[in-house]
């Protein structure tokens, strides 16, 4: 009896000691917070850079808030009883298996406020962010829509533009590979597919991801709002080689780019090959 005790004595002394610590490690990062975010260190995703972008930040950070208040509910309920309740001498445990009906009325209320706000919630904001923006892929005709044909291969991201003919798979397309250059302020429209394996066209700030496959095509949009450059990342894993499968976005302004597609065009006719047919990968646009 007396090293049952002991034992109990110890556990509860090794949990006091464990929740000390993580409180005051808890404690330490949010002091850390306001010196991080003041020396402008960022918490969280890059910043995003397309017009639909704010929408997934602000469901990243709803879910985010989300997890933390619920996981902080918990962690408190579990406290509350352990730290209340805890081993002392002549104190004798009550076992309660919780088939009572105020139990269950508890348990059910619970439930439900969790599914409501945890998931249905989210469920509708992410519905509606799909519909009104994801999917809302803009048509070819609409003014403005510059057009992107993307094909992925171990491990490298292949980039075709139209030319100064306004047509895919002609002598003066515009090639890129593991480099994209697009205009700023206008929807950027994709049509991709894979030449090997299922591949992720993945870029973080413009807050959008598209798994291209084989034999398929896919499509996917977004529309820059800040110039820069951004990485283009791959995010299905497709070989050994997957690590060292990233590009680099460059979006520039109306001007800028212009003068660069025109260029670019210019060099395509010149650095076309007829007989090159591994070069000449194109298709006709998909409406």
């Amino acid at each position: 009896m007396k090293l049952h005790t002991k034992m109990m004595q110890r556990l509860t002394s090794l949990w006091t000691s464990g929740i000390t610590r993580a409180s005051l490690g808890l404690a330490i990062l949010c002091g850390m917070a306001p010196e991080a975010l003041a020396g402008g260190k960022r918490w969280g995703p890059v910043p995003f850079a397309s017009d639909f972008g704010y929408r997934f930040e602000d469901l990243f950070w709803l879910i985010t808030w989300l997890c933390v208040g619920s996981f902080s509910i918990v962690v408190i309920m579990i406290l509350i009883p352990s730290v209340r309740d805890r081993y002392k001498p002549g104190r004798k445990a009550h076992f309660d298996h919780g088939a009572s009906l105020k139990d269950k009325r508890l348990a059910t209320v619970i439930s439900a406020a969790t599914f409501l706000v945890l998931d249905a919630w989210v469920l509708v904001i992410a519905m509606t962010d799909l519909r009104e923006a994801w999917w809302n892929i803009p048509e070819s005709e609409e003014a403005g829509v510059y057009e992107v044909e993307v094909l992925a291969q171990q491990w490298a991201w292949n980039f075709r533009h139209k030319g100064a003919d306004g047509k895919f798979g002609t002598a003066d397309d515009i090639l890129q590979m593991n480099e994209l250059t697009v205009p700023n302020g206008r929807s950027v429209s994709f049509q991709g597919t894979s030449k090997d394996v299922i591949h992720s066209l993945f870029i973080p700030a413009m807050r959008f991801k598209k798994d291209f496959n084989p034999g398929d095509i896919n499509s996917v949009w977004f529309k820059p709002i800040t110039a820069g450059n951004y990485t283009i990342l791959c995010a299905e894993l497709c070989g050994y080689a997957h690590y060292q499968m990233f590009g680099e976005l460059h979006v520039l302004e109306s001007d800028t780019f212009d003068n660069w597609a025109a260029d670019a065009s210019e060099l395509g006719v010149a650095a076309y090959d007829s007989e090159d047919t591994e070069a000449r990968w194109a298709w006709d646009w998909k409406e």
